[in-house]
């Protein structure tokens, strides 16, 4: 042979060594590759060209041998056609998308989804949008799931390898059981999984973000590492419009509308506050509402002349931050508000307040 290794489309060129002892021997060589034949280019010499669609393997040459007296033999040579099948890595914006939703391209941008359309998601590979001779497309899903509170994200992966469509189902099969052999140990392949893929989501908070990152799987592709080669969607799990938040508070009172009748604040304020979520990007409206103890020296000590229960309106700076994307951990508020405040034996009083809280 001339090479080691072949493609589909080359040429494939043999010699066939003779010694005279066999000298009157009609010998023709055999390629076991449908819709190829060796032709003769000469003396002892034949040559090939290997179809453009060609499955990968290892083909042994035969000899077709008729002796001098007429008697037919058939030996399989030492002599082997090794097909590799070309390893280009294909473009995956031109033949991956998800359905039903293909969702945002950052985190602002995030379709928000129910629980159960989240769940249905899936990756699909329009396998006629693949070039002929790119060979396998091997696949890495990363699927990470960021909760809305900022605790630590968890990540799941899926290998996958699709190719392109020969409109042959079994052609499809042959050439996945051939794949097999150099992915099993990466991944668990499945005829259905060529086309579409069912996304690995597991424990979703609500509003939490799903990030979606579809990459060549490099562990097997031969070829550079391409960063721009990735796809990458942003979704988000659709949780109540309403929602409540159980805060404690540092308060500082800036105004107080019954100044003259003295009261002692304390440096502790507990709340639940209720606030209105966006359904398209889960985000809280900045003013939310809150009822609790204001200005009190722990959630529970209420007493004559110090402290009280109060009502109030907060405008929320921290969810502001976050609406502009700015990275502010979800566990801190901060806000201005306006506190109706019923104290005991005092005047109930209007009070303009700044307050800085942890949410429980």
């Amino acid at each position: 042979m001339d090479k080691v290794v072949y493609f589909a489309g080359d040429t494939v060129r043999l010699i066939i060594g003779r010694t005279d002892s066999v000298a009157n021997a009609s010998i023709t060589p055999v390629l076991p590759i449908e819709g190829t034949s060796l032709k003769s280019t000469g003396r002892r010499s034949y040559i090939a060209v290997l179809p453009q669609i060609v499955t990968p393997g290892a083909y042994v040459v035969t000899l077709k041998v008729r002796d001098s007296e007429g008697r037919r033999f058939l030996y399989k040579t030492e002599c082997i056609v090794n097909v590799e099948e070309n390893r280009y890595v294909a473009l995956l914006q031109s033949f991956v998308h998800i359905e039903p939703s293909n969702g945002g391209e950052n985190s602002r941008s995030a379709v928000a989804l129910d629980r159960e359309a989240i769940q249905n998601l899936e990756v699909h590979f329009d396998r006629d949008s693949i070039k002929a001779g790119m060979g396998p497309q091997f696949v890495t899903i990363k699927t990470t799931v960021i909760p809305r509170d900022g605790t630590a994200s968890q990540s799941l992966y899926r290998r996958v390898v699709t190719f392109k469509n020969n409109g042959d189902d079994y052609e499809d099969r042959m050439r996945l059981i051939q794949y097999k052999n150099a992915y099993n140990k990466y991944a668990a392949l499945s005829r259905e999984e060529i086309d579409h893929v069912r996304l690995p989501v597991d424990s979703l908070p609500d509003w939490s973000l799903l990030v979606v990152q579809i990459e060549p799987d490099y562990s097997i592709t031969i070829g550079a590492f391409d960063r721009s080669n990735v796809v990458t969607k942003y979704f988000r799990m659709r949780g109540p419009t309403f929602e409540t938040a159980f805060m404690i508070g540092i308060p500082k009172v800036i105004y107080d509308s019954q100044s003259r009748d003295s009261i002692e604040y304390g440096n502790t304020s507990a709340m639940f506050r209720m606030y209105y979520v966006s359904k398209e990007t889960g985000n809280r409206f900045p003013l939310n509402l809150g009822v609790g103890t204001f200005g009190v020296n722990s959630p529970i000590d209420v007493g004559v002349g110090r402290g009280g229960f109060a009502f109030s309106l907060q405008l929320d700076l921290a969810e502001m931050v976050r609406i502009l994307n700015i990275s502010f951990t979800n566990k801190v508020n901060i806000g201005l508000e306006t506190t109706q405040l019923f104290s005991i034996g005092k005047k109930r009083r209007l009070l303009i307040d700044t307050q800085v809280s942890l949410v429980l």
